[in-house]
């Protein structure tokens, strides 16, 4: 017997609540209650920015740690991943990976399948493997992450929350790309336009948190889930070998970063990821001559482009002054996979999130 479920929105970036520490927005207490989406955030802080700069220099201003839980939210209750179908029913294709706490919006369910909307991929899984109703609500409030998402085409990320210094810029981040709030304030100093900041963290590197500051005016600030991974036709024409190195990789979204680690289940850093995901499917990094940190990965190999780039090659990014010290893996559709960091773990991001030192091929 079919059971529809009525149809929610499927935008999953959940606004935070206002809570207030100056005067100037203080004195909207009951507009602000009434903000619940990221527009009412976004609409509170251009007021906000309108009410004069003289009393906000210096000042800090909360973000609250409220949640608004999307109606029909169902999260994955599986050990490490849920095949996502494209009919209802386990001889249909896998069109989708939906790995452990990642989020879905439940659209109907026919005879024990539920088809759901989760980033990129709407299909079916079985609702054996879901948290839904009360127990999904409830699963997905304590799995939120609060997460800053680039809108403009590109936004530096900042060692102070200031622009009057040259040398202040850590990295260009580009539009689409996740960055974790580290903390829920958004903070102000002595600068032209009296500029609201967000603190967040980048890539971990070297076993070092890197933690900077982006222009509230170029992201917005919200909830959000762990979302599906898409099984791309470029993908699928890979090689058997390139295949598997994709699919393989997508299992482990969300796995935690440790510095120095190489396990999939205890959790790795960024070059350790590369080393675990390659020796899972069959290869032995001393054969590939592949070494272990993703600096000297970065001079081995062959040197591919973006033109000839496959899934399963090796994409290297560095600092300001091109040193090397992050590594992530092609998974096509112009897309790689890494470990990012303590506060995000493995993600899946856009192949030029940040600036591109080199790429390189291990594989023939």
């Amino acid at each position: 017997m079919k059971q529809v479920v009525k149809k929610v929105a499927t935008a999953m970036t959940i606004a935070a609540v206002l809570v207030c520490s100056s005067q100037a927005i203080t004195t909207k207490a009951e507009e602000i209650k009434e903000e619940k989406s990221l527009g009412g955030l976004s609409k509170v802080l251009d007021n906000y920015n309108n009410e004069g700069i003289s009393n906000k220099s210096q000042s800090t201003t909360l973000l609250s740690t409220q949640i608004s839980i999307p109606e029909n939210i169902a999260i994955a209750k599986c050990n490490d991943y849920v095949n996502i179908r494209e009919k209802a029913g386990t001889s249909y294709n896998i069109i989708g990976i939906l790995t452990k706490d990642s989020y879905g919006i439940v659209l109907e369910v026919i005879d024990g399948w539920a088809r759901i909307q989760s980033g990129s991929v709407t299909g079916y899984v079985s609702t054996d493997y879901l948290y839904m109703g009360a127990e999904g609500t409830a699963k997905a409030k304590e799995l939120a992450s609060l997460l800053a998402t680039v809108t403009a085409n590109s936004v530096n990320v900042r060692k102070e929350p200031s622009t009057l210094a040259n040398d202040n810029i850590i990295e260009e981040v580009v539009k689409g790309e996740d960055l974790a709030v580290l903390s829920a304030e958004v903070v102000t100093k002595n600068d032209p336009g009296a500029v609201l900041w967000v603190k967040v963290a980048l890539d971990d590197s070297e076993g070092e948190e890197v933690v900077g500051y982006v222009a509230k005016d170029y992201v917005d600030v919200g909830y959000k889930w762990k979302s599906a991974s898409k099984v791309d036709i470029e993908v699928a024409n890979s090689s058997p070998l390139r295949y598997n190195l994709v699919n393989e990789s997508k299992k482990y979204i969300g796995l935690r970063y440790v510095w120095g680690g190489t396990s999939l289940t205890t959790g790795a850093d960024c070059s350790g990821f590369v080393w675990a995901i390659y020796k899972k499917c069959g290869l032995n990094a001393s054969s590939l001559g592949l070494p272990r940190t993703s600096s000297e990965m970065a001079r081995g190999g062959n040197k591919v482009t973006s033109a000839t780039i496959k899934p399963g090659d090796l994409v290297f990014y560095g600092d300001s002054s091109g040193r090397v010290n992050h590594v992530a893996m092609y998974i096509g559709n112009n897309q790689v996979i890494h470990e990012s960091g303590r506060q995000t773990g493995c993600k899946i991001s856009n192949m030029y999130y940040r600036k591109v030192v080199t790429m390189r091929s291990y594989l023939q």
